[in-house]
């Protein structure tokens, strides 16, 4: 009965669709043209769609008014004002081009993207622009996305100009897009032949999920697109981005939808709240009031790609099928390369979805150290559920931590894998302990042995891609319970 009920919904939306796009075209109030930016739509796919069921046309160019203002190392603090049509002395064809793209409310005076801007300066020697739309990326968010269209049209417009009369190598070009900006991006790559990388900062889940690759993002508008998702939760949860993937390769941290040390659903709305009042759409917004509290999780990628500019880590991302998956340690973590995620991203690593963790969005220390630990259990008993503690001593540190933080069921002859964040980074490792308790009540005492056999401990560093093997000094294989044993290198 719900089945058919949700068939009738649809068929009743495409049928209402369907006659309010014959009404509209019929007025000709869906379609517009800018002379050299062409022709735009608020028909479909980009409305009057189940997801998109209304959207705006955007406004003509010289409303959105598109700013260009190029740094390099010569010039690093004073931005020059370019477009298609200034003569680009300072701006050097030879050399790569970075093109920054900010989202919806935000500017280019938010004091990310002149870290990004400095960052990017100060790891090459390169060209780096920075794209304002401040103009028309405000309310409403539909004529904002509107508006998207056009500033990606006067990205292309100034790249195409590079190219064909300056002798500019699209591979060259790389545009850095956060949110609403990521859509920007991709609209941007769609006019640009051979446009060489976008990398999409948490690209905004509003109005573009599940929508035709058309009007969002996806991996056809450059020849390497890399995704880094920190806010995908649902809009009903405050969840400004999206989990789905549409890069090459999409990296996941933390999960993809809450970063740490920022809020969850409860805190968004409360501060949300607290920050905006009823008239706030009539006026500017403290955007990086807001980041502090509500969007702390949607603007943790533009954090995390800056610092992977500037090494302070190497964020290794894993392969897995989903981030449950990854936490249980059924992703062996150097099965294969991996990829990094930010700066270093390669379209010659894996790709596809990708995990890691972090710690804090928007302050350091943001490393964390992924080590994957498996147990290989003997044959001198049947079974046993145990409390197993981990002393793993590192040439740098030494750090105890639970193997699992239930009692796992521990079987003859089995291996147990479990995947440990930690935030030292203990070097390499050079000693396990191995601490078993046997867990449980009377009865089960007739169940689950009070020994245990562990025959080899492994520990996978997947940040370093190492992988060493320990025994048991002294063939101490047999654990009692409450007992320790210390495994050395074979």
């Amino acid at each position: 009965m719900h089945q058919s009920m949700s068939l009738v919904v649809v068929i009743l939306a495409l049928y209402g669709t369907t006659m309010a796009t014959n009404l509209l075209e019929g007025r000709g109030l869906m379609n517009v043209c800018y002379d050299e930016y062409g022709c735009f739509t608020s028909g479909p796919p980009f409305g009057l769609t189940l997801y998109r069921p209304f959207t705006l046309l955007p406004d003509p160019p010289e409303v959105i008014d598109t700013r260009f203002l190029l740094y390099t190392r010569q010039f690093p603090d004073k931005g020059q004002v370019i477009s298609r049509h200034t003569t680009l002395d300072t701006w050097d064809h030879t050399k790569a081009t970075k093109i920054l793209v900010h989202g919806f409310l935000d500017s280019i005076n938010s004091t990310w993207w002149s870290e990004m801007k400095d960052a990017f300066l100060q790891a090459e020697d390169c060209n780096v622009i920075l794209t304002d739309w401040s103009r028309a990326n405000y309310f409403p968010y539909t004529k904002a996305t509107a508006n998207a269209q056009v500033v990606g049209a006067d990205i292309a417009l100034l790249v195409n100009e590079m190219i064909k009369a300056h002798g500019a190598n699209p591979a060259d070009f790389h545009i850095v897009a956060h949110s609403l900006g990521a859509a920007v991006a991709g609209y941007a790559g769609h006019r640009i032949s051979g446009l060489g990388r976008i990398t999409g900062l948490d690209p905004a889940g509003p109005f573009f999920e599940n929508t035709d690759p058309i009007v969002r993002l996806d991996s056809s508008d450059a020849k390497f697109v890399d995704i880094i998702h920190t806010d995908g939760s649902s809009m009903l949860l405050l969840g400004f981005g999206t989990l789905t993937q549409v890069g090459h390769v999409d990296f996941y941290p933390n999960g993809g939808v809450n970063q740490p040390s920022c809020d969850k659903t409860s805190g968004k709305f409360i501060h949300t709240i607290l920050n905006l009042g009823p008239l706030d759409i009539l006026r500017p917004i403290n955007i990086q009031g807001l980041f502090a509290t509500t969007l702390c999780s949607h603007f943790a990628a533009v954090h995390l790609f800056t610092n992977s500019i500037l090494d302070r880590c190497i964020y290794r991302g894993f392969s897995c099928e989903s981030d449950e998956i990854f936490r249980k340690g059924e992703c062996i973590l150097n099965a294969n390369e991996g990829n990094f995620m930010g700066y270093h991203a390669s379209p010659n690593k894996a790709l596809g979805r990708l995990y890691l963790d972090t710690q804090m969005a928007n302050k350091v220390p943001y490393c964390i150290n992924h080590y994957q630990i498996r147990l290989i259990s003997g044959s001198n008993f049947a079974q046993t559920k145990a409390q197993i503690g981990l002393t793993l001593t590192g040439s740098q540190a030494t750090q105890s931590v639970l193997f699992d933080s239930e009692e796992p069921l521990l079987k003859q002859n089995s291996i147990e894998t479990r995947y440990i964040p930690l935030k030292t980074d203990l070097g390499m490792i050079q000693r396990v302990n191995i601490e078993f308790k046997r867990t449980g009540h009377l009865i089960s005492s007739l169940l689950y042995s009070n020994k245990w056999a562990f025959t080899h401990v492994i520990v996978i560093d997947g940040d370093r891609q190492t992988n060493a093997t320990f025994c048991a000094e002294n063939n101490t294989t047999v654990l009692e319970s409450g007992s320790t044993a210390i495994f050395s290198p074979c």
